[in-house]
């Protein structure tokens, strides 16, 4: 193959891998878009040893590049050069799984290098979860978030199996088709055979587990609000605080009931509130409190950004901020459960979106700290939560509070179950992505979550994609995208514990543990050989 040829066929991975992102009816192409790059891949590793890794990692690189920028472009809405950057590094990252997979193959055989591939890209997905600059938006099998009837399986195995199942069937349909260029037709019998049972096989299994699962639990009324609130002209300079309340209180007025149990309204609806022993007094929640006086059973959850003050002798940490009284304390993105006693329950964010929320390795590059891009009305870094927050409602009810960014992760959303947690809420201003697949595609991760959690979802955008998400990751109702909207549904509560919710990311673990065992295998291969 010519230059050209290889070209070629790195820019046709980058287009196919971006579809599912780009168009939510796309999902199979999620099973032919490394081909390409496994065809260039195989033809470099025939050429001369010193050109063939960098060449590698180069049209890898163009590949990524490309399935980054076609797919989270929206993010320039907000920052131009944090969506390249972000395209940039992300792109580096999984080019380098690649150039490791490809020294692998000329150390050892073809088999072990698609072995490590697997390996090392799930390795690799796994520390995205987890990590500083923690960025799983492109997660392989969040590439199925809009055909659900298709990975029902995800309550065993998350969204990692889905990454697990797509690089398989993209190996064994490339040795398919390679047997078939080579014309060996005993390997083009085996590998076809092995690509339709790897595609097929979960297919039935989850097709199977749509249609035979049976929802179970009570069932509660959930009023979602959207009040469409330009977070760009208006949120935070167009329309006053007040205003922005009695907006969500108006809507709210309009559908509720006595037999309503919960109002959920969304991420930052309300300015800034001191977290304190008066906070229920505060001017800013009166409003709530009045609608909650006319129906005593609601429970109104509503996003805010808090400020809590930092006791003498509390340590300060690097996102405190201090008072012109010299005072420090901390900022939050906080998810308030308001009802008919005086406790507020608050639960803080703990996933921060980097660059945005916060400022990755903050101990060593606190002096960027300012630098942080301004989504929430307080600029800088914010504090966060160690874990989940668990909000309590009435008798046996139990929310977990999923805030934004939050909802692209399994394992945190799945640790709320563990926690007790029988009903999940997603809180979030999606405006900033404007009418953009950035919108569906967060929306649809929550329908992932639903599956991994058997959780029943109430979602509340600002503007963007508000709605109710069965626990077969179905949506039972939503909204438009810039539209002031309220919708309400009845939704079931669930106890049971999925298989996933209880083991996590095991696959990634162990896919991180064997990276090491091929690590440590390789550097002995070497020193034997020096030997």
């Amino acid at each position: 193959m010519g230059r050209k040829t290889l070209l070629s066929l790195s820019v046709l991975s980058g287009v196919l891998l971006s579809l599912p992102w780009i168009f939510s009816s796309f999902s199979l192409a999620m099973f032919f878009a490394f081909i390409p790059l496994l065809a260039v891949e195989d033809q470099i590793n025939i050429r001369k040893a010193s050109q063939r890794s960098i060449l590698l990692f180069l049209y890898a690189l163009l590949t990524f590049f490309i399935w980054n920028v076609l797919s989270t472009w929206w993010i320039a809405n907000v920052s131009i050069s944090g969506m390249i950057i972000i395209a940039v590094i992300n792109a580096f990252l999984m080019a380098f799984v690649w150039w490791l997979m490809h020294l692998v193959h000329r150390k050892f055989t073809a088999l072990t290098g698609y072995f490590s591939l697997v390996v090392f890209w799930l390795s690799f997905e796994f520390l995205h979860f987890n990590w500083s600059v923690n960025w799983p938006w492109l997660t392989l099998g969040n590439g199925f978030a809009n055909s659900v009837k298709l990975v029902q399986w995800y309550e065993f195995t998350g969204v990692l199996g889905g990454s697990l199942w797509i690089s398989l069937s993209n190996i064994l349909i490339f040795r398919f088709a390679k047997s078939i260029f080579r014309k060996s037709l005993p390997e083009a019998v085996k590998f076809g055979g092995y690509s339709l049972a790897i595609i097929i096989l979960p297919i039935c299994l989850s097709l199977f587990q749509y249609y035979n699962y049976d929802e179970k639990g009570e069932v509660r009324e959930v009023v979602v609000l959207q009040p469409n609130i330009d977070p760009f002209f208006e949120k935070f300079s167009g329309i006053s605080a007040d205003e922005q309340t009695l907006r969500l209180i108006s809507l709210a007025e309009s559908v509720v009931t006595d037999s309503t149990d919960f109002i959920l309204a969304p991420e930052t609806a309300l300015e800034p509130i001191w977290e304190d022993r008066e906070m229920n007094l505060n001017e800013t929640l009166q409003p709530i409190y009045s609608l909650i006086d006319k129906y005593p059973n609601v429970r109104f959850v509503v996003g805010a950004m808090t400020k809590k003050e930092i006791d003498a002798g509390e340590p300060v940490s690097d996102m405190s901020r201090q008072t012109e009284n010299g005072r420090f304390y901390e900022v939050f993105n906080s998810a308030l459960l308001l009802d008919h006693s005086e406790k507020i329950q608050i639960g803080h964010k703990s996933l921060l979106v980097s660059g945005v929320e916060k400022m990755p390795f903050e101990k060593y590059f606190s002096f960027l700290r300012k630098y942080v891009v301004d989504l929430g009305g307080v600029s800088g870094s914010l504090s966060s939560a160690d874990q989940i927050t668990v909000l309590e409602g009435a008798v046996q009810d139990k929310i977990g509070s999923v805030i934004c960014f939050e909802s692209a992760f399994g394992k945190y959303v799945g640790s709320a179950a563990q926690k007790g947690a029988n009903l999940i809420f997603v809180s979030t201003n999606d405006g900033w992505w404007k009418d953009s697949p950035g919108v569906w595609q967060h929306f649809s991760y929550s329908r992932l979550r639903a599956i991994e959690t058997r959780r029943s979802i109430a979602r509340s955008a600002n503007t963007g994609i508000s709605g109710f998400i069965d626990s077969r990751g179905d949506v039972l109702k939503k909204t438009e995208v810039n539209t002031s909207a309220v919708i309400i549904s009845g939704i079931r509560i669930n106890n049971a514990i999925t298989f996933y919710v209880r083991y996590g990311d095991y696959i990634g673990r162990i896919c991180l543990f064997l990276s090491g065992l091929i690590f440590i295998y390789m550097i002995m291969d070497g020193m034997k050989k020096k030997i």
